[in-house]
């Protein structure tokens, strides 16, 4: 049975309805007591007749309500409403990180960050003996402000918990399921989830997970005897230090993969730690930017103020010959253009001007001229034998 939105019951409001799966119903409620907004599921009546449902609800109550760490959503309460078992927990405001991958790959240093977050929330788990068995995009939650939150505890079991599945039953998201999971062994243990988280990384950094097929079948037959293309295949532009962490997150030999969360966590420390360092093409772009300013304002100053000669650059290499000789023509010019200056210094700074030539002048002067040139003419000729005096 549904409950009315609007509603108060066993010190609830119900606030909204948020979700429906095979798992129970979610709603958006309030807890009177406490003034807090939080998230309520309900196994629904008609599940409720299933013991097998009922036990492992329960045992979601008592795995989860152990756990508390920042990048795990916070378990609040168990309790029962009209008959039907419920159980509330945080309200995060953010949306999973299926929904996010819908639109394809995300920028491979976000990815890595939400998983060193999620791969925080499981060392934390593991070493409460606790196997969460169920990590895919659909149980992260990423907030607003970047945040990973790791949920979804309905198929999680800890080591003194009881199985509730036959041995050889696989368990699990086919295209999520490690070897292991697929293999239907019993006795899980933290590198499972290693593998799973894997999947989602591979999935966040190239926009598809490793094995695609027709059938769940056979995509869990892949997990187990194929080896998945490189996401540099698909990606060129992932460094390949991240390709080989994924590639061995997603060993098939349980030898060759990440032995703990912890370790897993330091090599895409690694390359967080190598991407940040790389100069974004914004830090590139700034001292250009800087430099724009300062030429444009000599731009404008160069309009109100004489034009001046540039000097020769600093930075121009000369050989050691050619720059002594340059030095020396550098001198020279220097001591002629000073020259002029020094001698003018006692001078008057306004010299007299010449008088015009009067008409007999410029007579006389013809005549003079002409009576030169004729006596240099005849004694051309006399000197030559033209002619005899």
């Amino acid at each position: 049975m549904a409950f009315e939105i609007g509603t108060t019951l066993g010190g609830y409001e119900f606030l909204d309805f948020v979700d429906s799966s095979k798992t129970g119903i979610i709603y958006k409620v309030r807890n009177v007591k406490f003034g807090r907004v939080e998230m309520l599921r309900i196994l629904p009546l008609n599940l409720q007749g299933d013991k097998e449902k009922v036990d492992r609800f329960l045992r979601e109550v008592k795995v989860h309500a152990r756990l508390s760490h920042p990048n795990i959503i916070t378990f609040y309460n168990a309790t029962e409403i009209e008959g039907q078992l419920v159980m509330t927990m945080e309200l995060v405001e953010g949306i999973p990180l299926a929904s996010r991958l819908e639109g394809g790959p995300i920028p491979y240093l976000e990815a890595v960050d939400y998983a060193r977050q999620i791969l925080s929330a499981l060392s934390y788990a593991h070493k409460q003996a606790t196997v969460h068995r169920d990590v895919t995009p659909a149980n992260i939650l990423v907030t607003p402000d970047k945040r990973a939150m790791l949920g979804g505890f309905g198929m999680a079991k800890a080591a003194t918990d009881p199985n509730l599945t036959q041995t050889g039953t696989a368990i699990g998201v086919a295209e999520y399921m490690s070897p292991e999971q697929v293999k239907g062994v019993a006795a899980l243990n933290g590198q499972s989830d290693l593998y799973s988280l894997g999947v989602v990384l591979y999935q966040a950094i190239t926009g598809s997970v490793p094995f695609h097929a027709s059938s769940q079948y056979e995509i869990m037959v892949a997990h187990v005897n194929t080896a998945p293309k490189s996401p540099s295949l698909i990606n060129p532009d992932l460094p390949e230090s991240l390709v080989q962490i994924v590639l061995t997150a997603l060993a098939k030999d349980t030898t060759k993969r990440f032995q703990t969360a912890k370790e897993f966590s330091e090599a895409l420390a690694e390359v967080e730690r190598a991407g940040k360092d790389k100069p974004s093409a914004a830090k590139v772009a700034a001292p250009v930017m800087a430099t724009a300013a300062p030429a444009e304002a000599a731009g404008r100053a160069a309009h109100l103020s004489p034009p001046r000669v540039p000097a020769a650059p600093a930075w121009e290499y000369q050989p050691a010959s050619a720059a002594s000789a340059a030095a020396a023509r550098g001198s020279q010019a220097a001591k002629t253009a000073v020259a002029p200056v020094s001698a003018s210094a006692g001078k008057s700074a306004e010299a007299p001007s010449k008088r015009p030539w009067t008409l007999g002048e410029l007579v006389l002067g013809g005549v003079l001229a002409s009576v030169v040139f004729t006596i240099l003419f005849l004694a051309l000729l006399t000197m030559t034998g033209v002619l005899h005096v």
